[in-house]
């Protein structure tokens, strides 16, 4: 007996969250929230205008939403990664490189999402400010979490930096590195950069 699958070629009638989810995520990632049009999310997304808005109201919503689930599911996870489990001095350099480094494919991530979106804070909804001040919250508990794990056994008796002045600083380099990187995305220059400004941290805490 044939049977004939009575649904119509083309986009699927099942709705994958996740998935919409990050598909949107890499098309606002590339073209940024004032560019993306609804027919882009449509096309990227598969999904019907119908269905977009009965999921998530509209683009304003919908951006939230794919910034929680890049605060979930990539920031937080990289975090943990480079700066939780065992951390070394390596590990943290990786951290910042992997921000920007990705292949050819992807050369639109040559900067952390959450420093992309805090370009566009002015056309995005109040909450949007609440996801990224989230974001900066969540990268300074990883730091500081790296700071407990890996400078303290090691601290130069002889030491005075305060741990809140190595945090900060690792904030703001983290910061402004994603930034240059989008602005200038060399890198073999920005490798250096990050490898430098660790050293010069890290190393006067460290025994002699």
């Amino acid at each position: 007996m044939t049977i004939i699958n009575s649904k119509p070629m083309g986009r699927s009638s099942s709705f994958n969250r996740q998935q919409v989810l990050s598909d949107a995520l890499e098309l606002f990632w590339s073209r940024g929230f004032y560019a993306c049009s609804l027919k882009h999310l449509e096309e990227a997304t598969d999904l019907h205008p119908g269905s977009l808005y009965y999921h998530f109201q509209n683009k304003e919503q919908l951006f939230l939403c794919i910034l929680d689930h890049y605060l979930e599911w990539q920031l937080q996870p990289r975090i943990d990664k480079y700066l939780v489990y065992s951390p070394t001095l390596l590990d943290l350099r990786r951290f910042f490189t992997s921000g920007y480094r990705h292949g050819q494919e992807a050369s639109y991530r040559n900067s952390c999402f959450l420093v992309t979106t805090s370009n566009e804070l002015h056309l995005l909804p109040p909450d949007a400010t609440e996801r990224v001040h989230k974001g900066i919250q969540m990268l300074r508990a990883g730091f500081i979490d790296f700071i407990e794990k890996y400078t303290q056994p090691k601290k130069n008796n002889s030491a005075t930096v305060d741990n809140e002045v190595i945090v900060g600083e690792l904030l703001n380099l983290y910061l402004s590195i994603q930034l240059l990187a989008k602005v200038n995305p060399n890198q073999h220059a920005l490798d250096k950069q990050v490898r430098q400004s660790l050293d010069k941290l890290f190393t006067p805490l460290l025994p002699r």
